[in-house]
């Protein structure tokens, strides 16, 4: 293979799908090297170990290799649910967790020296690999400490990096307070931005703390021109916030937005989902809700009906041309045992209110793209 010709070869690596596999054609010569080392570096995994934390500010370091790095992906796990673990975390252990918060503060701090990098997807797991290689289930507190850790070192090196594009997984939303540095980000470079939380039963299993179910905003770019594409999930469950607080946000660039599992309050108000969507309705193009329901909070009190939300933004989000809404836009109740639960006492008559009103914004939407079509 060393003497194949160049058009031969790189047929050959483009082939090749498996990370090891290049690596080790990209041993064989300085052609093979030349070829592969694009590819090979274009997208690091980092596992979460400080060994791999230290992987990844090797080749930051490498002059010949961080140019070709257009994506970091920390910690990806396939076919893996989340669970908070026990708290079972041994003394010993303890040390070696603290060196890994620091090998991946200075890890990801150090993405700014990235030239080319554009992605990054940060999911976070509440185990870890030791350095003997033996997977470690952390306590809940110091997965919270490694969370905050790494989402304030990716914040800090979005101050001077051009990476478009970022993804946090698996985030436990903790107190507004803890994430301050958010608002130090001036001139955010996201043009997309994806955030994926526990849902409330998880957090609640865990800590009895109400503080813990922290605001969505929390951790959202402050107002800016730049983004463009913004997907709020919780996939395991509801999610549903005491104080939302929404109500600084503004992206006028905003063409899509996809909420899943989020729980509208009853209540509408400047802070609330509702409100927010109708101030991003300028260039508001694509709207996606998945399971999202309505938050009846006192049942003595009427609640906030998804027929009149479909109305009002039917007459404010004149700019939409598709809207997706998977699953069933019901409405749900805070159950002491249970936790987000569905709210039957709705009637017959407003379900097909709302089943109705749905149906009107969509053929408005339809009717809206004939006419710029």
């Amino acid at each position: 293979m060393r003497d194949l010709p160049i058009e031969i070869i790189n047929t050959v690596i483009q082939n090749v799908s498996s990370v090891t596999d290049l690596l080790q054609l990209r041993s064989l010569n300085k052609a093979y090297r030349e070829l592969v080392t694009p590819i090979a570096f274009s997208k690091l995994h980092v596992k979460n170990s400080i060994q791999s934390a230290q992987n990844l500010q090797q080749i930051i370091a490498a002059a010949n290799l961080a140019p070709y790095v257009r994506e970091v992906v920390y910690d990806s796990r396939d076919d893996e649910c989340f669970q908070f673990p026990p708290e079972n975390i041994e003394i010993e252990d303890m040390l070696e967790v603290a060196d890994l918060e620091e090998a991946l503060t200075e890890a990801f701090c150090a993405l700014d020296r990235l030239p080319r990098l554009e992605c990054v997807a940060a999911n976070f797991w509440p185990t870890f690999i030791s350095q003997s290689g033996k997977e470690i289930r952390e306590s809940p507190f110091w997965f919270t400490s490694r969370q905050l850790t790494v989402i304030h070192s990716i914040y800090h090196a979005m101050k001077t990096s051009r990476m478009t594009s970022l993804s946090l997984n698996n985030v436990v939303m903790m107190p507004v307070s803890c994430y301050d540095f958010v608002s130090t980000l001036t001139n955010s470079p996201l043009s997309h931005l994806s955030l994926s939380v526990v849902p409330n039963a998880d957090i609640s299993a865990w800590s009895g703390s109400k503080e813990i179910n922290g605001s969505l905003g929390a951790l959202l770019p402050i107002s800016n021109p730049t983004l463009k594409s913004l997907e709020l999930r919780s996939p395991q469950g509801p999610y549903h916030s005491l104080e939302t607080k929404l109500s600084s946000f503004h992206y006028p660039s905003l063409e899509s937005l996809v909420l899943e599992n989020t729980v509208f309050d009853q209540m509408s108000s400047p802070d609330g989902v509702e409100e927010f969507v109708i101030r991003q309705k300028s260039c508001l193009h694509h709207l996606e809700l998945q399971s999202c329901a309505s938050y009846v909070a006192n049942p003595s009190v009427d609640a906030r009906l998804w027929s009149s939300i479909w109305q009002r933004w039917a007459a404010e989000l004149t700019s939409l041309r598709e809207l997706v809404v998977d699953g069933d836009s019901g409405y749900v109740v805070l159950d002491a045992e249970w936790g987000y639960v569905t709210y039957k006492p709705i009637s017959t008559t407003v379900a097909e209110g709302d089943s109705s009103s749905l149906q009107m914004l969509q053929d408005a939407i339809v009717s809206a793209c004939k006419v710029v079509a």
